[in-house]
């Protein structure tokens, strides 16, 4: 509490003025204080809380990235064949259409070796024409004589069946007749005991001789028949043989009909084999003249004329002039994302706001498709959240002109599922 000050005497005995009364604020006890601080950091945690609720209520079906930005398919155009550029009809950054000249590689060694492989195709086929000359002749003048030694062969097998006829009908015949003969006989020695005995007249015994007579005299005849038929089954083998070897003197024709044939199949292969080098060679010059794939602007221009350039090498490369956006969102984030959902796009080289949709969400996430994806497996694991690329493609009645493949991007997402 405040006190007053005690009057002080000078040397001269004359009263000092008054000085003036102090005044002494005591202090706050520590508890108030306290409480205030408390009181202070629960009402920031409530108002904290509060937003972050109230956000969390409001954004609840948008999700957003500024992990994103615009791409294209670029297009890195290639030689296919060697040489001295003669000249370069483009520039960088230059727009381009589909089928425009891009560059042209003299093409005169290539022109040489076309008309090479003309005139080797011009040569195959004249192989091939008398190949073909050389068959119809040999057809002509030889296969004659093999059919007609074959058709001989034909009928002299058709004799001998003839006559093998022949002889087993002659066998039949004779033993038809040695049976009569048999039977003659034993009538002819019955009817002779009979007439001896008296019993029949002498002209059932002349009947009996005679048809013994008649039975030998039909097996003499078909002894006769049964020899002739064999002769006859003989010479007909004799010109079965004949004929065979009409046919084995022929059959060397037939040999040279197939080697005929054989060198013309082997002409009209040095023609396919003729006819692919120079689609090749006629191919090669056409790659000396370089094109551009598709509309878009050239870009990295990597050659110019009078240079010497390599097969395999990039000429140039080619942005398409149609552009879509890669967004990768967090795993923790794609649960909802559909194709078709809207998507905000803010751009940071423009003021402007561009509108989306979402095309298609990638089967993998990016780790997964780098030049070393991890490895979980080895080693000690640390949990890292993994982003899932995303594809936007663009609303159409837009300016995207201004667009450049690798511009950093903002999206949002507004989730319809």
């Amino acid at each position: 509490m405040a006190t007053e000050a005690e009057p002080r005497s000078t040397s001269n005995g004359k009263e000092p003025a008054p000085t003036p009364k102090a005044t002494v604020v005591a202090p706050l006890p520590r508890k108030s204080k306290a409480k205030r601080a408390y009181a202070l950091l629960l009402s920031m945690a409530a108002v904290a809380l509060g937003i972050y609720f109230v956000h969390g209520y409001i954004t609840r079906n948008e999700v957003s990235t500024d992990d994103a930005q615009v791409d294209s398919d670029v297009v890195p155009v290639s030689i296919r064949v060697g040489g001295i550029i003669k000249k370069m009809a483009v520039e960088d950054n230059q727009k381009v259409k589909a089928g425009d000249l891009i560059a042209q590689i003299d093409d005169a060694d290539y022109a040489a070796k076309v008309d090479a492989a003309k005139a080797e195709l011009e040569a195959a086929q004249a192989q091939e024409d008398s190949a073909s000359a050389q068959v119809d002749i040999v057809k002509s003048t030889s296969a004659g004589g093999l059919s007609s030694a074959q058709a001989m062969l034909q009928g002299t097998g058709a004799s001998v069946r003839s006559a093998q006829a022949q002889v087993q009908s002659a066998a039949a015949a004779l033993a038809r007749a040695k049976a009569d003969q048999a039977k003659s006989d034993t009538d002819y020695d019955r009817a002779k005991k009979l007439h001896d005995a008296g019993a029949v007249s002498g002209q059932a015994l002349e009947t009996a001789t005679a048809a013994r007579d008649s039975a030998h005299a039909a097996v003499d005849a078909a002894n006769a028949n049964l020899a002739a038929a064999r002769d006859q089954q003989s010479l007909s083998e004799s010109r079965v043989a004949e004929a065979r070897g009409h046919v084995e003197q022929s059959t060397p024709v037939a040999r040279q009909i197939a080697v005929a044939e054989a060198a013309r199949k082997l002409a009209h292969a040095h023609v396919d084999s003729a006819a692919a080098a120079l689609k090749l060679a006629q191919l090669q010059k056409d790659y000396t003249t370089i094109i551009a794939p598709a509309d878009g602007y050239v870009s990295k221009l990597a050659a110019h004329a009078g240079q010497m350039v390599q097969p395999g090498i990039t000429l140039v490369m080619v942005v398409p002039e149609r552009s879509y956006v890669v967004a990768n969102f967090k795993e923790t984030q794609i649960d909802r994302i559909r194709a078709g959902d809207p998507v905000d796009i803010s751009i940071d080289a423009f003021a402007s706001t561009f509108h989306g949709k979402v095309e298609s969400v990638s089967a993998g996430t990016g780790a997964r498709f780098s030049m070393m994806p991890p490895d979980n497996a080895t080693g000690n694991f640390v949990k890292v959240v993994q982003r899932v690329p995303v594809k936007i493609k663009w609303d159409d009645g837009q300016d995207l002109s201004q667009l450049h493949a690798g511009l950093s991007v903002e999206v949002k997402v507004h989730l319809q599922h």
